[in-house]
Protein backbone atom coordinates (compact mmCIF):
# COMPACT_ATOMS: atom_id res chain seq x y z
CA UNK A 1 0.00 0.00 0.00
CA UNK A 2 1.04 3.44 -0.86
CA UNK A 3 3.64 5.25 1.77
CA UNK A 4 2.11 8.64 1.02
CA UNK A 5 -1.67 7.24 1.28
CA UNK A 6 -1.03 5.49 4.90
CA UNK A 7 1.12 7.77 5.92
CA UNK A 8 -1.71 10.77 5.21
CA UNK A 9 -4.14 8.02 7.02
CA UNK A 10 -1.92 8.28 10.22
CA UNK A 11 -2.07 11.59 10.36
CA UNK A 12 -5.71 11.49 10.57
CA UNK A 13 -5.48 9.47 13.44
CA UNK A 14 -6.00 5.86 11.73
CA UNK A 15 -4.01 2.66 13.35
CA UNK A 16 -2.84 -0.09 11.20
CA UNK A 17 -2.48 -3.73 11.06
CA UNK A 18 -0.81 -5.15 8.30
CA UNK A 19 -0.85 -1.93 6.26
CA UNK A 20 -4.50 -2.29 6.89
CA UNK A 21 -6.44 0.99 8.70
CA UNK A 22 -8.47 -1.05 11.91
CA UNK A 23 -9.47 2.24 13.68
CA UNK A 24 -9.76 6.24 12.17
CA UNK A 25 -9.63 8.94 14.63
CA UNK A 26 -11.99 11.22 13.44
CA UNK A 27 -14.38 7.98 12.52
CA UNK A 28 -18.39 8.56 12.90
CA UNK A 29 -19.59 5.70 15.34
CA UNK A 30 -22.94 6.15 14.24
CA UNK A 31 -22.79 5.85 10.44
CA UNK A 32 -24.78 3.10 8.65
CA UNK A 33 -25.62 2.02 5.16
CA UNK A 34 -28.60 4.54 4.67
CA UNK A 35 -25.97 7.16 5.84
CA UNK A 36 -23.75 8.92 3.35
CA UNK A 37 -19.94 8.32 3.82
CA UNK A 38 -16.64 8.04 2.60
CA UNK A 39 -14.58 4.87 3.41
CA UNK A 40 -10.76 4.05 3.16
CA UNK A 41 -10.50 0.78 1.18
CA UNK A 42 -6.89 -0.01 2.64
CA UNK A 43 -8.54 -4.02 2.84
CA UNK A 44 -8.22 -4.08 -1.03
CA UNK A 45 -5.85 -4.59 -3.15
CA UNK A 46 -4.39 -4.08 -6.71
CA UNK A 47 -3.39 -7.07 -9.41
CA UNK A 48 -2.20 -5.25 -12.69
CA UNK A 49 -2.05 -7.34 -16.09
CA UNK A 50 -0.34 -5.63 -18.70
CA UNK A 51 1.36 -7.06 -22.49
CA UNK A 52 0.10 -7.79 -25.57
CA UNK A 53 -1.49 -11.16 -24.41
CA UNK A 54 -2.82 -10.12 -21.26
CA UNK A 55 -6.45 -10.27 -22.21
CA UNK A 56 -6.04 -13.48 -24.12
CA UNK A 57 -4.36 -15.03 -21.01
CA UNK A 58 -6.73 -13.51 -18.61
CA UNK A 59 -9.39 -14.43 -20.43
CA UNK A 60 -8.19 -18.54 -19.97
CA UNK A 61 -8.75 -17.75 -16.58
CA UNK A 62 -11.54 -16.19 -14.92
CA UNK A 63 -15.56 -17.35 -14.78
CA UNK A 64 -16.45 -14.25 -16.44
CA UNK A 65 -16.73 -13.30 -20.11
CA UNK A 66 -13.23 -11.02 -19.82
CA UNK A 67 -13.95 -9.92 -23.64
CA UNK A 68 -17.27 -7.53 -22.46
CA UNK A 69 -14.76 -5.19 -20.19
CA UNK A 70 -13.67 -1.92 -21.76
CA UNK A 71 -12.25 1.38 -20.41
CA UNK A 72 -16.02 1.86 -19.84
CA UNK A 73 -17.37 -1.41 -18.05
CA UNK A 74 -15.88 -3.26 -15.43
CA UNK A 75 -16.74 -6.68 -14.22
CA UNK A 76 -17.55 -9.23 -11.30
CA UNK A 77 -15.90 -12.75 -12.07
CA UNK A 78 -13.59 -15.43 -10.03
CA UNK A 79 -10.89 -17.48 -10.14
CA UNK A 80 -11.37 -21.28 -9.33
CA UNK A 81 -9.34 -24.26 -8.79
CA UNK A 82 -9.78 -27.31 -10.75
CA UNK A 83 -12.07 -28.54 -8.77
CA UNK A 84 -14.61 -25.52 -9.15
CA UNK A 85 -13.67 -24.11 -5.93
CA UNK A 86 -12.78 -20.63 -5.50
CA UNK A 87 -9.30 -18.65 -5.28
CA UNK A 88 -10.61 -15.68 -5.09
CA UNK A 89 -13.57 -13.22 -6.28
CA UNK A 90 -12.93 -9.46 -7.48
CA UNK A 91 -13.77 -6.09 -9.42
CA UNK A 92 -12.10 -6.09 -12.89
CA UNK A 93 -11.65 -3.41 -15.05
CA UNK A 94 -9.69 -1.70 -18.14
CA UNK A 95 -7.30 1.10 -17.80
CA UNK A 96 -5.90 1.97 -21.67
CA UNK A 97 -4.56 -1.69 -22.56
CA UNK A 98 -3.88 -2.33 -19.22
CA UNK A 99 -6.18 -4.72 -16.85
CA UNK A 100 -6.41 -4.49 -13.37
CA UNK A 101 -8.41 -6.66 -10.48
CA UNK A 102 -9.23 -5.12 -7.14
CA UNK A 103 -9.84 -8.01 -4.64
CA UNK A 104 -9.72 -8.65 -0.53
CA UNK A 105 -5.23 -8.30 -0.03
CA UNK A 106 -5.42 -11.52 2.36
CA UNK A 107 -5.91 -13.93 -1.12
CA UNK A 108 -4.14 -11.10 -3.43
CA UNK A 109 -0.71 -12.80 -2.90
CA UNK A 110 -2.06 -16.24 -3.02
CA UNK A 111 -3.68 -15.33 -6.63
CA UNK A 112 -1.08 -13.73 -7.72
CA UNK A 113 1.01 -16.49 -7.80
CA UNK A 114 -1.54 -18.97 -8.98
CA UNK A 115 -1.83 -16.54 -12.29
CA UNK A 116 1.87 -16.27 -12.35
CA UNK A 117 2.12 -19.82 -12.53
CA UNK A 118 -0.18 -20.48 -15.40
CA UNK A 119 1.47 -17.68 -17.46
CA UNK A 120 4.21 -20.25 -18.93
CA UNK A 121 5.09 -18.46 -22.21
CA UNK A 122 2.24 -15.99 -22.70
CA UNK A 123 2.98 -12.20 -23.40
CA UNK A 124 1.69 -10.62 -19.80
CA UNK A 125 3.11 -9.63 -17.21
CA UNK A 126 1.49 -9.50 -13.35
CA UNK A 127 2.43 -7.29 -10.67
CA UNK A 128 1.12 -6.18 -7.66
CA UNK A 129 0.11 -2.55 -7.83
CA UNK A 130 -1.28 -1.95 -4.15
CA UNK A 131 1.71 -0.11 -3.11
CA UNK A 132 1.53 2.23 -6.43
CA UNK A 133 -2.54 3.38 -5.87
CA UNK A 134 -4.58 4.28 -3.72
CA UNK A 135 -8.26 2.89 -2.96
CA UNK A 136 -11.47 4.91 -1.45
CA UNK A 137 -15.10 4.90 -1.64
CA UNK A 138 -18.30 6.80 -1.01
CA UNK A 139 -21.07 5.61 -0.45
CA UNK A 140 -25.13 6.35 0.25
CA UNK A 141 -27.56 8.50 -1.08
CA UNK A 142 -25.99 11.57 -1.09
CA UNK A 143 -23.28 10.34 -2.85
CA UNK A 144 -24.15 11.94 -6.43
CA UNK A 145 -24.52 15.61 -5.16
CA UNK A 146 -21.79 15.33 -2.99
CA UNK A 147 -19.52 14.74 -5.79
CA UNK A 148 -20.95 16.89 -8.61
CA UNK A 149 -20.21 19.98 -5.74
CA UNK A 150 -16.77 18.58 -6.39
CA UNK A 151 -17.46 18.97 -10.45
CA UNK A 152 -17.13 15.53 -10.26
CA UNK A 153 -19.75 13.68 -12.26
CA UNK A 154 -20.30 9.85 -11.65
CA UNK A 155 -21.04 6.59 -13.19
CA UNK A 156 -24.67 6.39 -14.50
CA UNK A 157 -25.02 2.68 -14.50
CA UNK A 158 -23.65 0.32 -12.24
CA UNK A 159 -20.35 -1.42 -13.31
CA UNK A 160 -19.18 1.41 -15.42
CA UNK A 161 -16.30 3.22 -15.51
CA UNK A 162 -15.00 6.88 -15.65
CA UNK A 163 -11.54 7.53 -16.47
CA UNK A 164 -9.36 10.33 -15.96
CA UNK A 165 -5.26 11.17 -15.57
CA UNK A 166 -5.28 10.83 -12.25
CA UNK A 167 -8.07 7.81 -11.70
CA UNK A 168 -10.45 5.03 -12.47
CA UNK A 169 -14.22 5.43 -10.92
CA UNK A 170 -16.05 2.74 -10.59
CA UNK A 171 -19.82 2.39 -9.98
CA UNK A 172 -20.76 -0.61 -7.83
CA UNK A 173 -23.72 -2.11 -6.90
CA UNK A 174 -25.51 -0.79 -3.66
CA UNK A 175 -29.07 0.05 -1.91
CA UNK A 176 -27.55 3.59 -2.16
CA UNK A 177 -25.19 4.95 -4.66
CA UNK A 178 -21.63 3.56 -4.46
CA UNK A 179 -18.64 4.87 -5.89
CA UNK A 180 -15.29 3.29 -5.74
CA UNK A 181 -12.04 5.79 -6.70
CA UNK A 182 -8.59 3.89 -7.38
CA UNK A 183 -6.12 6.81 -7.95
CA UNK A 184 -2.61 8.65 -7.18
CA UNK A 185 -1.91 8.50 -3.81
CA UNK A 186 -1.79 12.36 -4.29
CA UNK A 187 -4.97 12.69 -5.99
CA UNK A 188 -6.15 10.42 -3.17
CA UNK A 189 -5.30 12.68 -0.56
CA UNK A 190 -6.96 15.68 -2.78
CA UNK A 191 -10.33 13.55 -2.71
CA UNK A 192 -10.25 12.51 0.94
CA UNK A 193 -9.66 15.95 2.37
CA UNK A 194 -12.44 17.74 0.26
CA UNK A 195 -15.37 14.81 0.80
CA UNK A 196 -14.21 14.62 4.50
CA UNK A 197 -15.35 18.04 5.02
CA UNK A 198 -18.79 17.22 3.89
CA UNK A 199 -19.10 13.27 4.95
CA UNK A 200 -18.22 11.38 7.96
CA UNK A 201 -15.12 9.06 7.96
CA UNK A 202 -15.20 5.41 8.08
CA UNK A 203 -13.31 2.22 7.74
CA UNK A 204 -13.55 -0.31 4.76
CA UNK A 205 -16.08 -2.20 7.40
CA UNK A 206 -18.98 0.05 6.44
CA UNK A 207 -17.61 -0.72 2.53
CA UNK A 208 -18.24 -4.60 3.72
CA UNK A 209 -21.56 -3.80 5.17
CA UNK A 210 -22.84 -2.95 2.00
CA UNK A 211 -21.57 -5.36 0.10
CA UNK A 212 -23.55 -7.83 2.83
CA UNK A 213 -26.64 -6.13 2.13
CA UNK A 214 -25.96 -6.06 -1.65
CA UNK A 215 -25.61 -9.39 -1.42
CA UNK A 216 -21.94 -9.70 -3.38
CA UNK A 217 -19.56 -12.18 -1.59
CA UNK A 218 -15.74 -11.77 -0.79
CA UNK A 219 -13.50 -14.54 -0.49
CA UNK A 220 -10.87 -14.39 2.30
CA UNK A 221 -7.68 -16.13 3.40
CA UNK A 222 -10.37 -18.34 5.52
CA UNK A 223 -12.78 -19.52 2.76
CA UNK A 224 -10.65 -19.94 -0.65
CA UNK A 225 -11.30 -22.66 -2.00
CA UNK A 226 -13.90 -23.16 0.20
CA UNK A 227 -16.56 -22.11 -2.27
CA UNK A 228 -18.34 -22.98 -5.98
CA UNK A 229 -19.46 -19.96 -7.10
CA UNK A 230 -23.16 -21.08 -7.46
CA UNK A 231 -22.63 -21.50 -3.71
CA UNK A 232 -22.19 -17.72 -3.61
CA UNK A 233 -24.54 -16.72 -6.21
CA UNK A 234 -22.00 -15.51 -8.53
CA UNK A 235 -23.63 -16.41 -11.46
CA UNK A 236 -27.12 -14.31 -10.12
CA UNK A 237 -24.69 -11.00 -10.18
CA UNK A 238 -23.61 -11.34 -13.35
CA UNK A 239 -19.81 -12.94 -12.07
CA UNK A 240 -20.06 -16.06 -14.47
CA UNK A 241 -20.75 -16.38 -18.30
CA UNK A 242 -21.81 -19.63 -19.57
CA UNK A 243 -21.03 -19.08 -23.25
CA UNK A 244 -17.32 -18.44 -22.47
CA UNK A 245 -14.39 -20.64 -23.35
CA UNK A 246 -12.95 -22.66 -20.81
CA UNK A 247 -10.99 -21.75 -17.68
CA UNK A 248 -9.99 -23.55 -14.39
CA UNK A 249 -12.96 -25.71 -12.96
CA UNK A 250 -15.44 -24.48 -15.87
CA UNK A 251 -16.56 -28.26 -15.87
CA UNK A 252 -17.81 -28.25 -12.79
CA UNK A 253 -19.34 -24.78 -12.44
CA UNK A 254 -21.21 -25.91 -15.58
CA UNK A 255 -22.51 -29.35 -14.14
CA UNK A 256 -23.75 -27.27 -11.79
CA UNK A 257 -25.48 -24.83 -14.18
CA UNK A 258 -27.16 -27.39 -16.57
CA UNK A 259 -27.64 -30.76 -14.19
CA UNK A 260 -29.29 -29.14 -11.73
CA UNK A 261 -30.17 -26.65 -8.96
CA UNK A 262 -26.59 -25.98 -6.26
CA UNK A 263 -27.58 -27.31 -2.67
CA UNK A 264 -26.28 -24.59 -1.13
CA UNK A 265 -26.90 -21.13 -1.95
CA UNK A 266 -25.69 -17.72 -0.07
CA UNK A 267 -28.26 -15.89 1.66
CA UNK A 268 -28.26 -12.33 4.44
CA UNK A 269 -28.35 -13.05 7.74
CA UNK A 270 -28.23 -11.16 11.07
CA UNK A 271 -26.76 -12.97 14.06
CA UNK A 272 -27.19 -12.48 17.62
CA UNK A 273 -24.05 -11.50 18.74
CA UNK A 274 -21.28 -8.74 20.01
CA UNK A 275 -18.25 -9.93 17.77
CA UNK A 276 -18.48 -10.35 13.83
CA UNK A 277 -18.15 -14.01 13.04
CA UNK A 278 -14.80 -14.49 11.28
CA UNK A 279 -15.36 -16.08 7.39
CA UNK A 280 -15.75 -19.57 7.57
CA UNK A 281 -16.90 -20.12 10.56
CA UNK A 282 -19.55 -23.26 10.71
CA UNK A 283 -23.46 -22.60 11.31
CA UNK A 284 -25.19 -25.74 12.77
CA UNK A 285 -28.87 -26.35 12.88
CA UNK A 286 -30.46 -28.41 15.70
CA UNK A 287 -32.46 -30.01 13.91
CA UNK A 288 -28.87 -31.56 12.39
CA UNK A 289 -26.88 -32.04 15.66
CA UNK A 290 -23.09 -32.15 15.60
CA UNK A 291 -23.02 -31.71 11.39
CA UNK A 292 -22.46 -28.43 9.88
CA UNK A 293 -24.61 -27.41 7.48
CA UNK A 294 -23.08 -23.93 6.20
CA UNK A 295 -20.46 -21.32 6.62
CA UNK A 296 -20.11 -17.80 7.09
CA UNK A 297 -18.81 -15.65 3.79
CA UNK A 298 -18.35 -12.88 5.71
CA UNK A 299 -20.09 -10.33 8.47
CA UNK A 300 -19.73 -7.22 10.11
CA UNK A 301 -21.37 -5.41 13.23
CA UNK A 302 -24.22 -3.56 12.55
CA UNK A 303 -24.80 -2.80 15.85
CA UNK A 304 -23.47 -3.60 19.97
CA UNK A 305 -25.46 -6.75 19.87
CA UNK A 306 -26.12 -7.74 16.17
CA UNK A 307 -23.90 -8.87 13.34
CA UNK A 308 -24.70 -8.69 9.63
CA UNK A 309 -23.57 -11.54 7.67
CA UNK A 310 -23.51 -13.24 4.19
CA UNK A 311 -23.54 -16.65 4.78
CA UNK A 312 -23.49 -19.92 2.35
CA UNK A 313 -26.17 -22.68 3.72
CA UNK A 314 -28.49 -25.82 2.52
CA UNK A 315 -31.10 -24.53 0.60
CA UNK A 316 -33.49 -26.94 2.19
CA UNK A 317 -32.53 -24.50 5.41
CA UNK A 318 -33.19 -21.43 4.54
CA UNK A 319 -36.89 -21.17 6.94
CA UNK A 320 -34.92 -23.11 9.59
CA UNK A 321 -35.63 -21.09 12.64
CA UNK A 322 -33.16 -22.73 14.76
CA UNK A 323 -29.38 -21.91 13.29
CA UNK A 324 -26.73 -21.25 15.34
CA UNK A 325 -22.88 -20.65 14.63
CA UNK A 326 -19.92 -22.36 15.77
CA UNK A 327 -22.24 -24.84 17.88
CA UNK A 328 -25.86 -25.82 18.39
CA UNK A 329 -26.04 -23.74 21.38
CA UNK A 330 -23.89 -20.92 19.65
CA UNK A 331 -25.45 -17.82 18.75
CA UNK A 332 -28.57 -18.04 16.77
CA UNK A 333 -28.92 -17.00 13.00
CA UNK A 334 -31.85 -15.25 11.43
CA UNK A 335 -31.83 -15.39 7.68
CA UNK A 336 -32.89 -12.52 6.14
CA UNK A 337 -34.21 -11.71 2.27
CA UNK A 338 -31.59 -10.68 -0.26
CA UNK A 339 -32.03 -7.97 -3.07
CA UNK A 340 -32.16 -10.39 -5.82
CA UNK A 341 -34.31 -13.18 -6.56
CA UNK A 342 -32.25 -16.39 -6.26
CA UNK A 343 -33.56 -17.74 -9.77
CA UNK A 344 -30.49 -18.04 -12.18
CA UNK A 345 -30.11 -14.99 -14.77
CA UNK A 346 -30.78 -16.99 -18.71
CA UNK A 347 -27.43 -17.96 -19.91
Amino acid sequence: MSNEWLEFLGDQGATFENDRVLTLGLQSESCETNHTCVCELTSLGLIHATGEEAGSFLYGQFTNDLKQVTTHLSQLSSYCNPKGRMLSIFRLFKRDEDYYLILPRDVLEMTLRKLTLFKLRAKVDLFDKSGQFALLGVAGPETETVLRCMNIEIPRNENECIQEDEFTMIRLPGEGTRVLFMSTPDKAVSLWVQLSEKLPVMTSKLWEMHDIYSGIPQITANTTETFTPQMTNLEIINGVSFTKGCYPGQEVVARTHYLGKPSRRMYRATIKTNHAPEPGTNIFSLEKGSQAVGKIVMSQMASNDDACALVVLRTELQNDRNLHIESTTGAPVSIQTLPYSLEPNPA
